[in-house]
């Protein structure tokens, strides 16, 4: 049996009642035998909305998944709340009542905590990061709350004590910084802490939006982040939310980002390079090993296509390169990448704020940063 594992997965934007049947050109997924995907949204039909930045859609993701020939869905992610606590029932509700498998999420911790099994020995777990700066606004479930199943050594650890004698687990994590190739060196800790443990087969990680490298430890691996799978760009609505504009509304948008950040007017959201490709994993059940290729989407189409050429050997030299720099020892690595989420964080919001004088003009940019200087010194 072959199961395909692929990244973030957003059926909204300029992919909102669009066919599917043709969006994924991969022969890994195309030929499994069961895929599982990380769903980047709420789906529900309510009318409630959250007051963050929010991803989702309606049922008619439903028709959409199922063109896809989707198995298993994990739903430990930052977004299932976007439509409140009560689009976490309706999020899992509908997607139950179409024949999917769901995972991580749920209406209680009980619900959230299920494993999915895929073979006999074979189960699905997942789980979401919370209380981090950069992993924050998320809802964890409780006895008697809708939420994500927590990402917590000793909580996976007790959901593994449940399996049966011969299961072993392949954990969906969503976890880490945006945006950075180097993960925080507690994840790498604890990722290989896990792989210790007998009854992990695998760790695959999301959520940064790129690719990033693997953690070989006990001979087994962790995927630190898959990237975004497909991920149709979107358009924003001040400050933070996504929108779905009609037709004449779009024809009037003048600013289009690359990044993802608060907004002053209607804006069109796009993914840059890096951002657009993935890695799509596939384990076969017989020989116990993973196989992965790399894929990108399409600048200006929801379409997901293999990585050739030039740029797939400049992917594949600098994932190699990434899990090279991965072994390297804590009190060399640690302040590594704590260097480089600085920079990153340094120059993305330096762009964001260019972004933001372009579109408020300088006179209107200035006054609120003038403002917002002001507001800290009273404080």
């Amino acid at each position: 049996m072959k199961i395909s594992f692929v990244g973030d997965l957003f059926l909204g934007g300029d992919l909102k009642n669009q066919s599917c049947a043709d969006a994924i050109h991969s022969d890994l997924f195309e030929k499994a035998n069961y895929r599982v995907i990380n769903l980047e949204q709420a789906v529900s039909d309510s009318n409630f909305v959250e007051d963050k930045c929010t991803l989702y859609t309606g049922t008619e993701a439903i028709s959409q998944l199922k063109e896809m020939k989707i198995d298993a869905i994990n739903l430990a992610h930052n977004h299932i709340q976007d439509k409140g606590l009560g689009g976490i029932d309706e999020t899992v509700a509908h997607l139950q009542q179409a024949g999917f498998n769901t995972f991580g999420a749920g209406k209680s911790i009980k619900e959230a905590s299920y494993h999915v099994e895929i073979t006999e020995n074979l189960v699905l777990l997942g789980y979401c990061e919370f209380g981090k700066p950069y992993l924050k606004q998320i809802e964890v479930a409780t006895e008697n709350k809708p939420g994500i199943n927590p990402l917590r050594y000793n909580k996976i650890r007790a959901d593994l004590s449940k399996l049966a004698p011969r299961q072993k687990a392949i954990l969906y994590f969503h976890w880490g910084m945006e945006h950075v190739w180097l993960p925080p060196a507690d994840d790498i800790l604890l990722a290989k802490q896990l792989l210790e443990d007998e009854r992990v087969t695998a760790i695959i990680g999301m959520h940064c939006h790129r690719v990033q490298g693997v953690i070989a430890h006990n001979g087994k691996k962790a995927y630190m982040s898959l990237g975004n799978f497909l991920f149709p760009n979107f358009y924003i609505n001040p400050p933070t939310q996504i929108a779905y504009p009609s037709e004449a509304e779009k024809q009037e948008v003048k600013f289009t980002t690359r990044q993802y950040h608060g907004v002053y007017e209607l804006t069109y959201k796009k993914w840059r390079w890096v951002n657009r490709v993935s890695r799509v994993l596939s384990y076969d059940t017989e020989s116990n090993k993973f196989t992965s290729e790399f894929v990108i989407q399409k600048d200006n189409e929801p379409k997901v296509v293999p990585l050739k050429g030039v740029m797939l050997v400049v992917f594949c030299c600098w994932t190699w390169l990434l899990t090279l720099i991965y072994k390297l020892p804590m009190i060399i690595y640690r302040p590594l990448s704590r260097l480089h989420a600085f920079q990153t964080y340094f120059f993305w919001r330096l762009q964001i704020r260019w972004f933001h004088m372009r579109q408020l003009g300088l006179k209107m940019f200035a006054s609120k940063i003038w403002k917002k200087i002001k507001e800290k010194v009273s404080r």
